[in-house]
């Protein structure tokens, strides 16, 4: 009896400490992951929850090591059922990833074709005229209209390139801006006629990986001021390369 205990409160022990050791390894992953999660949906509601299933999964390995060790002793039984309680928010980032890929795909088949295959584009030309330049100073090597639902394309050769893509909006009229790429990591700003950046616009995907040769897809949502000509700059600071835009 005394041996079968012993064993049953090493394996009670050993489980305490895997899951500890798992939760506090998996902290700076999970970090990781969420600064530099780069929006694969519109749907922000889907990736709110994968975002919380990842934070969720080491600590609650954490919670469930502790709670193993304070209750192997009198509580065995449900020392045992704590040690499942980790699987679950592996089951959550299961559902917010499958649920970021629906919303993504805008239904399980996710066959349809990248911007990058659909052709007919509009491809960035030079700029006639001095171009804006915002805070950066980068050289404006390619420049576009932008229009409403037309995708456009254009390649940066080096990371001290930036592209203008002028559009004009009307106030109160939410645009969707998508940017696809396969290799570079485009950032983007919006501008208004002198040239300032508009406050109304945030880049809320600014600390991002592009892993090579995977196309990302990225969502940006643009609230115009007033109505106007605005200019959309886009520049590749960590690896230039292809991009396809369009604006909704």
């Amino acid at each position: 009896m005394t041996i079968e205990r012993i064993k049953k409160l090493n394996w009670l022990n050993i489980a305490s400490m895997l899951w500890g050791a798992t939760g506090t390894l998996c902290i700076c992953p999970a970090l990781t992951v969420i600064l530099f999660f780069d929006s694969p949906s519109p749907n922000w509601s889907a990736n709110y929850f994968f975002i919380f299933s990842v934070i969720s999964f080491p600590v609650v390995c954490i919670i469930s090591s502790l709670g193993i060790w304070f209750l192997k002793k009198k509580h065995k039984k449900l020392a045992v059922y704590v040690i499942l309680i980790p699987v679950l928010p592996l089951i959550l980032i299961y559902a917010g990833n499958s649920w970021m890929s629906f919303s993504s795909c805008g239904k399980f088949d996710c066959s349809i074709p990248t911007m990058q295959e659909q052709g007919n584009t509009t491809n960035a030309s030079e700029c006639a005229l001095p171009a804006l330049e915002g805070e950066d100073s980068l050289d404006t090597t390619g420049c576009g209209v932008l229009k409403v639902g037309v995708l456009v394309t254009g390649v940066t050769s080096s990371a001290t390139e930036s592209h203008n893509w002028q559009f004009s909006a009307q106030k109160g009229a939410q645009m969707t801006i998508t940017i696809e790429s396969s290799e570079s990591c485009p950032q983007i700003s919006v501008l208004d006629l002198g040239g300032d950046v508009v406050e109304s616009f945030k880049d809320e995907n600014k600390i991002r990986v592009c892993p090579r040769d995977m196309t990302t897809t990225s969502f940006f949502y643009f609230d115009p001021p007033a109505n106007g000509v605005y200019t959309l700059r886009l520049i590749t600071p960590e690896t230039p390369g292809a991009y396809w835009l369009k604006i909704e």
